[in-house]
């Protein structure tokens, strides 16, 4: 398949940025995080921009690809991975209706749904987790705070193996995307780490 339209850029902007880039990623590394809690999982991932620290953390930005090869998406977005031994709770939660929201499960029972407590955070966020309990050591105080300081809209799961996923809305696959998802990436790995 060919590679999305603005490729290039990207990688200039990685390079500029002094990122690792990769526009054709390793398929399998994305695939161990699936399945997804709350969000589709896409046919194929692009464009790979990844900034590791000290240690065992890192984080990956990709464009994920919802649609079949050879055919452009009619919408399109960016994904992130935070990898941090840190995170160690298992939760997802979604903030606002967005076009990748997962809404079939095939392969084992939908996720389940379960509320905080939290007035505010409830109103606004689906939340699923084994437990409220595990739901409120994932989603704590801080985190909660972060996420509505930002306004922030759309999908978050964390993992019990250290790591999390974010789709933020209305984010485009452009150096302006992917600067504006690093930066949320690396607050949202910091304020999950830090409960």
């Amino acid at each position: 398949m060919p590679l999305p339209p603005g490729t290039e850029i990207l990688a200039h902007w990685a390079a500029s940025r002094r990122l690792s880039f990769t526009a054709h990623p390793d398929e399998a590394w994305f695939r161990q995080w699936e399945p997804y809690a709350t969000i589709t999982p896409p046919s194929a991932y692009y464009n790979a921009c990844t900034w590791t620290a000290s240690g065992s953390r890192h984080l990956c930005i990709a464009e994920p690809w919802y649609a079949p090869e050879g055919e452009a998406p009619l919408e399109r977005t960016l994904l992130g991975f935070a990898v941090h031994p840190g995170i160690t709770r298992r939760a997802a939660a979604r903030l606002g209706e967005h076009f990748l929201t997962r809404v079939v499960f095939l392969e084992g029972p939908p996720p389940i749904p379960v509320t905080l407590g939290d007035p505010a955070w409830d109103a606004g966020a689906a939340t699923f987790a084994s437990s409220p309990e595990v739901a409120a050591g994932a989603f704590h105080p801080r985190l909660r705070r972060l996420l509505h300081d930002r306004g922030f809209q759309g999908h978050i799961e964390l993992r019990a193996r250290g790591g999390l996923v974010v789709h933020l809305a209305g984010v485009q696959p452009n150096p302006g995307g992917y600067e504006l998802l690093l930066g949320v990436l690396r607050e949202i790995t910091d304020a999950a780490v830090a409960g």
